[in-house]
């Protein structure tokens, strides 16, 4: 199984997990902190904007995540890091998605 690389942009640093990793137990691994609330995808608290190679990078979002977004109104390239699960190749979080 080939790892996941995800960086994060603003810490500086990057980790490689296993596929179906979250953004956020990622974050945590690699000690880059990111703000949460209910860490179940429905507050919005840690909503982040992502770049992705290739486009499927990540797993598609979950209803209650989809919701939660549109709810938000947050733009196209955006997740919420407890929802969000890494399938492949290199996930880049620039940031957060409210900034």
């Amino acid at each position: 199984m080939d790892l996941v690389e995800v960086r994060f942009r603003a810490a500086g640093k990057t980790v490689f997990v296993q596929p179906g990793t979250t953004l956020l137990a990622a974050a945590e691994m690699a000690t880059v902190e990111i703000m949460t609330g209910c860490t179940r995808g429905m507050c919005g608290t840690d909503a982040v904007r992502v770049t992705l190679d290739p486009a499927d990078a990540l797993e598609p979002p979950e209803d209650h995540e989809a919701g939660t977004l549109d709810r938000m109104g947050v733009p196209e390239g955006c997740r919420l890091a407890c929802s969000a699960r890494v399938r492949r190749g290199v996930v880049e979080v620039l940031g957060d998605a409210l900034v």
